[in-house]
């Protein structure tokens, strides 16, 4: 049965890639508005918990409890080396996040940088939020993310792959995953992969360390969130708006 559910899995997750891909050629050419943007949000997020309530609903079906998705205390099971590093690691991760929120909410000048950065980047223009509104929308948005992409890709993922392959090693339970989550993100295109995949491997050790998904799950929310900020607000003319700047 749980192979049925790991190929059913990987099949959503294609699913995915082909919508995502006819999505960003119809929309390619459309003006960016308010109203728009948060269309997307909201589609994003429903994609997300519709997804989520799926495989918890098909969990449930199998047998596999919450726990086993990784909604369980915290514990260290792993040599102290590998826990040690993953934690430097993950609150280094951290630790970037918050600078990075708090530069943006308190600097005008680093966001300022930051737009000039942004400006050769397609997709960071395309996905950040510029006015008050779509900031909130985009909290909300990577709370979602923070909560059904961990359920999904680490929770329901490493579960299956150590029920389907008892004898897996660890690194290639840590590699399967952040390639597949890696992928899940090809919209931003092939850089975007890589650092995501990077990402992922982070949150998928951290799974394995704490052996819960509390701490991935406030990390991957807190990390998204902390983009929310980063560009300084905007009033939009929803009828004479033209393409992004």
């Amino acid at each position: 049965m749980y192979i049925i559910f790991l190929i059913m899995l990987l099949i959503f997750m294609l699913f995915i890639q082909i919508n995502t891909a006819l999505r960003k050629k119809k929309s390619k050419d459309v003006v960016r508005t308010e109203k728009k943007q948060g269309k997307r949000y909201y589609r994003a997020m429903a994609w997300m918990w519709g997804s989520a309530i799926v495989f918890i609903t098909i969990s449930r079906i199998g047998g596999i409890n919450f726990a086993d998705l990784g909604l369980r205390g915290i514990s260290f099971n792993y040599n102290i080396w590998f826990t040690a590093i993953v934690l430097i690691i993950s609150g280094l991760m951290l630790l970037f996040s918050l600078r990075t929120l708090i530069l943006s909410l308190a600097s005008r000048k680093f966001r300022e940088k930051m737009r000039t950065e942004i400006g050769s980047d397609d997709v960071a223009r395309d996905i950040l939020p510029r006015t008050k509104k779509e900031k909130c929308q985009y909290v909300t948005l990577s709370f979602s993310s923070g909560i059904c992409e961990e359920l999904v890709y680490r929770g329901f993922m490493a579960f299956l792959l150590q029920a389907v392959f008892p004898e897996i090693p660890i690194f290639l339970i840590i590699l399967i995953t952040s390639v597949l989550f890696g992928i899940g993100h090809l919209y931003q295109g092939w850089q975007g992969v890589l650092q995501t995949g990077v990402v992922g491997a982070i949150f998928m050790s951290l799974l394995l360390v704490t052996n819960s998904l509390i701490l991935v799950m406030a990390l991957h929310f807190i990390t998204n969130a902390s983009d929310a900020f980063l560009l300084s607000e905007e009033k939009r003319n929803e009828q004479k708006e033209g393409a992004v700047q």
